[in-house]
């Protein structure tokens, strides 16, 4: 009798890894399905700006090296989401299995990680320097796409999310006008 109890233990035991192991598989996809969301909003967003933004005067839709740049930017956007130094680290935080806690502590390397390999960011090119005149406003206008894209899953705008949290951000002045510009063409004041 106690070797069936033992052995009943050991079963419920493996059940419950199992299942455990089965919840961190369903998470993960449930994030890699927001990663691929995501990338396909931003995509999304750039096209919108494309169509919205073309005979409106911005340099960067008629600059074929800014447009391109941006272009491929586009492309590649948030791969570093799929990296061994992000990817488990936002998958447990936004997306934990039963019984995970949030690591605030993996979170943040991951973010310092992501901020570090994602210049769109704009925490990333107010910061530095640049030979090339136009690489803020390619990094701003990628920028602007990944707050679309944001909107577009969240259901708010890129400006409401700007205005709700421009205490918080730290935007050049000329940034600021070009987004504003941007702004009004993608969201239009209704009379």
């Amino acid at each position: 009798a106690k070797q069936n109890i033992t052995q009943a233990n050991f079963i419920t035991i493996k059940i419950k890894k199992m299942a455990n192991t089965i919840q961190t598989i369903q998470k993960t996809r449930e994030y890699l399905d927001y990663v691929e969301r995501h990338i396909l909003n931003v995509n999304k967003a750039w096209e919108e700006l494309n169509i919205k933004c073309r005979l409106k005067g911005f340099n960067w839709i008629y600059d074929d090296f800014i447009w391109n740049t941006i272009n491929e930017n586009i492309k590649h956007h948030d791969l570093s989401k799929l990296s061994i130094s992000e990817f488990v680290q936002y998958r447990q935080y936004f997306y934990p299995a039963e019984g995970e806690e949030k690591n605030k502590e993996l979170m943040n390397e991951g973010w310092m990680h992501h901020l570090g390999n994602n210049p769109h960011h704009w925490q990333y090119w107010t910061e530095r320097d640049y030979a090339y005149p136009n690489q803020k406003l390619i990094y701003l206008i990628e920028n602007i796409c990944d707050w679309m894209a944001m909107g577009y899953e969240f259901g708010d705008t890129a400006k409401e999310y700007y205005e709700n949290n421009k205490d918080k951000i730290i935007l050049p002045e000329w940034a600021i006008k070009e987004m504003y510009k941007i702004f009004e063409i993608i969201y239009p004041q209704v009379s």
